[in-house]
């Protein structure tokens, strides 16, 4: 197991890092720690459909959580083991100038009350990034702690509200690049990033690959030991369980635009996933196989656009799915971030144009 993860390591960072330096040339990005847009040269697009704003300041005030779950399927009774961690959510600002964004949140006390949905400690980086021609996903996640959010679907007599996992971890690594083929009119960046103004209804077909690393690891078997365990027979007993996987992928991209401002946004991503799936059973030992499975990125959005203010909420969700050897169970893997943004754009005078523009990006 531990050679697996080397080796799957090794691979991950060298697709990464591949994958960014043949999206970065001919295009100026400059990288943080959550969205990128890429400035674009107006020659670049069709200025009917997305309107650009050089040099005018995105400033944002938003709210945002974002999430690694755990989803336990058993598809002939159509029953779900649901973990969540009990993450919290953020008040957060920010602001983007001619492609560089940078934001900063918190999660204060107000905003955050489930105790009873225990303690979890978690390091979850994500980072999108728009440019003109393609979008690139990255994460890497790091949970501790969760809790089976559907407890009482399947114990009506457990004297707590939610079955709790504090030993429960579920880790992440991952990345995406796809292809961008209607650039010129599709504009990802004026949902996501607010920095450009999608006008008019537009979409495009995507292409490009993902590759992930993930597992999640208990003290004792992540599937409860109650009736509910003749269910989940296959994974009874599970101490851990995840795999590395890689594989291409197709989707499409479309934002519906009504009276100019309003508009609705749907991405959806279908990856072919190959490679090593472990399970270590409490009793009996480690079990490795190759599957084929699939995944699943959806992205999601609605609101206001216009020349000077942006709202909207939005959704990123990434999935990956690994199944028991005897098919008859899988285990979703899900990736997410939700956030409510309000955006306000400023045209900035000479005197701060000369400041923002001496930043190296």
């Amino acid at each position: 197991m531990i050679e697996l993860i080397k080796n799957a390591l090794n691979i991950y960072f060298r697709f990464i890092i591949t994958f960014l330096l043949l999206a970065i040339g001919g295009e100026k990005i400059i990288a943080q720690d959550a969205e990128i847009g890429v400035q674009s040269k107006p020659t670049t697009l069709d200025s009917n459909y997305i309107k650009v704003f050089p040099n005018q300041l995105t400033s944002r005030l938003y709210l945002s959580r974002k999430f690694t779950d755990l989803q336990i399927e058993e598809q002939k009774d159509n029953r779900t083991l649901s973990y969540e961690p009990n993450s919290s959510v953020n008040l957060g600002v920010g602001a983007t100038y001619n492609g560089f964004t940078l934001n900063l949140a918190y999660g204060f006390a107000f905003l955050n009350q489930a105790e009873e949905k225990g303690e979890t400690k978690y390091l979850d980086l994500q980072s999108h990034i728009y440019g003109r021609k393609y979008a690139i996903d990255v994460f890497a996640q790091f949970y501790q702690g969760l809790y089976l959010n559907n407890t009482s679907s399947f114990n009506a007599s457990f004297q707590a509200p939610y079955y709790l996992r504090p030993d429960m971890r579920v880790n992440m690594l991952g990345g995406s690049y796809f292809n961008v083929f209607n650039y010129r009119r599709f504009s990802y960046a004026a949902t996501f990033i607010q920095n450009e103004y999608q006008k008019k209804s537009a979409g495009s077909f995507l292409l490009g690959g993902k590759v992930n690393l993930f597992n999640a690891i208990g003290d004792s078997s992540l599937v409860p030991n109650w009736p509910v365990d003749t269910i989940f027979q296959s994974f009874a007993g599970a101490v851990n369980m995840g795999g590395f996987q890689f594989g291409p992928g197709f989707g499409y991209a479309h934002t519906f635009v009504y009276n100019e401002h309003w508009f609705l946004t749907f991405s959806l991503k279908l990856n072919l996933m190959l490679g090593p799936v472990v399970y270590e059973i409490e009793g009996v030992g480690i079990t490795q196989e190759w599957q084929l499975n699939s995944g699943v990125d959806f992205r999601f959005a609605f609101g206001y656009n216009s020349d000077k203010t942006y709202w909207g909420v939005s959704l990123i969700q990434d999935q990956s799915t690994i199944k028991s050897s005897d098919e008859s169970l899988f285990a979703n893997f899900g990736v997410g971030n939700a956030r409510i943004n309000y955006v306000k754009r400023f045209q900035l005078n000479d005197k701060w144009k000369k400041r923002l523009n001496k930043i190296p990006f």
